[in-house]
């Protein structure tokens, strides 16, 4: 019977062994990282299917091709197996037929070898061959891991000190950045994205390659704090900068629910954007700032995720500071709370409404489905009560502000409703 050539025990790298596996059964290899990360590849043989080509070409398997391997249950067997597993081909994701094996150390996976099978494998040699590279893999991927996770320390730890110290020296942190092999750009934005459930380490990685695999930001720190996914960005282009920062935010959100199993409302705020690192802290409170505020108020500020398109909404978690610390309360609002509760009216909500819908008469009547006459009659009786012209802008911000203040969850009551 046909044997294959014995591999030998050690090699100078990875991309000496798929050279190696590849000579022995005389078929195309890739080798992964746990994360789906091209770690190295054999030379072509022949020519390869769309799956393997694009994974070349991306340096990572597409993420279509992951999720189809995963919907399949396919992933989830090769993590589970010791040995060898033959993959029936899948043209729906350009996927041919495939000798696969998971390299693993324990339990832990570490990474998987892909071999292509055009129909001349020898059944059990070909998976002798296979298992015994994964054996030889393992040694190599846990060096490199062990590699990744100091230096990925070490900028974690850097990052930390970038946004929580106030008005540092920004020359003495570019040293620093530099000494741990960082280059900081020239400008740069705090972003948060909140996933609103712990990021694991496992999902985090996940996150990374998908931040990576859109090119038009640039990610130079990437972390997360419990809930939430903390990074700076920059813009590889002078052009567009702004709408480049808040595509990628779209985009990441969209990509990430679509890829994921169990998609969930992220939450994302980015800062301005800065060129002093000095004031990094501030970029991050800033972010910080526009997820407080959404979280308070997520229907009127559902299509901002930019601090610079905050508007009034940026000075709302002082003002509610400042109300909280004085204990005052708004004399108009106590006034038509009154009278709401004296004749069972609904004018509190309707003024809300109204503010809200940019004093859209026929966008609110919509909403309290009611007719434009009224509310017209209402937002009158509002005029009459508290003695005040709503036509006024100084009126109008007046007012708006304290129904933002105090009225916020009946509001988001009022409007989760209609979405």
């Amino acid at each position: 019977m046909h044997s294959y050539p014995p591999l030998a025990q050690t090699y100078a790298n990875l991309e000496a062994l798929a050279d190696a596996i590849s000579e022995s059964l005389e078929s195309q290899v890739t080798i992964e990282d746990e994360n789906h990360n091209v770690m190295a590849y054999s030379s072509h043989r022949q020519e390869s299917d769309s799956a393997r080509i694009s994974t070349i070409i991306g340096r990572r398997v597409p993420d279509e091709v992951i999720a189809g391997l995963r919907k399949a249950g396919i992933l989830q067997q090769l993590e589970t197996s010791d040995v060898a597993l033959r993959i029936p081909a899948m043209p729906e994701i350009g996927l041919g037929t495939r000798l696969t094996v998971c390299i693993k150390n324990h339990n832990s996976v570490l990474g998987y070898i892909w071999i292509v099978d055009t129909g001349s494998l020898i059944a059990g040699e070909a998976e002798r061959v296979a298992e015994k590279a994964a054996d030889i893999a393992k040694l190599y991927l846990l060096r490199q891991r062990s590699w990744g996770t100091k230096q990925r320390k070490l900028q974690d730890e850097f990052f930390w000190k970038l946004l929580t110290t106030r008005n540092g020296s920004a020359a003495q942190l570019r040293q620093e950045a530099q000494s741990i092999s960082v280059r900081l750009p020239e400008k740069y934005w705090i972003v948060i994205c909140d996933f609103g459930t712990i990021i694991e380490p496992s999902v985090l990685e996940r996150i990374r390659n998908t931040v990576a695999a859109i090119a038009t930001i640039a990610a130079h720190f990437l972390m997360s704090d419990r809930n939430q996914l903390i990074g700076l960005y920059s813009h590889p282009l002078k052009a567009s900068e702004k709408g480049g920062l808040l595509s990628f935010i779209k985009g990441f959100i969209e990509q990430w629910d679509d890829a994921s199993e169990n998609p969930s409302a992220i939450s994302a705020g980015s800062s301005r954007q800065y060129d002093d690192y000095g004031q990094a802290w501030r970029a991050y409170q800033e972010a910080l700032s526009v997820l407080e505020v959404k979280k308070r108020l997520p229907h009127h500020t559902r299509d901002i995720f930019r601090y610079d398109d905050m508007g009034v909404f940026a000075d709302l978690p002082a003002i509610i500071e400042l109300r909280r610390s004085s204990g005052r309360q708004s004399p108009l609002l106590m006034k038509l709370r009154e009278h709401d509760q004296e004749h069972k009216a609904d004018l509190i909500r309707s003024l809300s409404v109204y503010l809200s819908c940019n004093t859209s008469l026929k966008e609110a009547a919509s909403i309290l489905h009611v007719h434009v006459n009224t509310l017209t009659y209402r937002l009158n009786r509002i005029a009459e009560i508290t003695g005040l012209n709503l036509r006024n802008t100084n009126t109008m911000v007046s007012i708006y502000l304290d129904l933002l203040v105090e009225e916020h969850d009946n509001m988001n009551q009022i409007f989760s409703r209609e979405e």
